[in-house]
């Protein structure tokens, strides 16, 4: 059985992938932004506690293979980050909610299929029970301190 955080990190992609589905299939202005706003609580903090948790072991690790792959993954982070900003701030209205909801689901789908391919895998090939547990702690405190963000 993976360990709490690997599973934890599998059940938080899951639920983003669903609300992604959900995201894209909304019509009125009132379920967007409803959704929207559940989206970014789901998606913002879970990057954060990403990158103050598994990517700074990811980057540091022996295996070049490895850090490559996690820095990789900090750079989808910051294009995620950025659609998602731009995203809370277009219009409920029209096409572009449509078209940049659309995006931000195949950005999230492509790097939660290679982090749990391939990054969470590293992960516990990288760390003991005990590490894993400390970096748990650090993803849920960062996820708690980036939730407190305004959208």
């Amino acid at each position: 059985m993976p360990h709490e955080f690997i599973q934890h990190q599998k059940e938080d992609h899951n639920k983003q992938l669903q609300l992604a589905d959900r995201l894209c299939k909304a019509s009125s202005s009132q379920e967007r932004e409803k959704l929207r706003k559940e989206f970014w609580q789901e998606l913002y903090p879970h990057v954060i506690g990403e990158e103050k948790s598994m990517y700074k072991v990811l980057t540091k690790a022996k295996d070049k293979k490895v850090r490559e792959h996690a820095l990789e993954s900090l750079e989808e982070h910051k294009v995620a980050k950025y659609a998602l900003a731009q995203f809370m701030k277009c219009s409920l209205e029209g096409d572009v909610f449509q078209a940049k909801a659309s995006v931000l689901k195949e950005l999230n789908k492509h790097h939660t299929q290679e982090e749990e391919e391939q990054s969470l895998k590293d992960l516990e090939k990288m760390c003991d029970a005990k590490q894993l547990d400390e970096i748990f702690a650090q993803y849920e405190k960062a996820e708690k301190e980036a939730k407190k963000s305004k959208k």
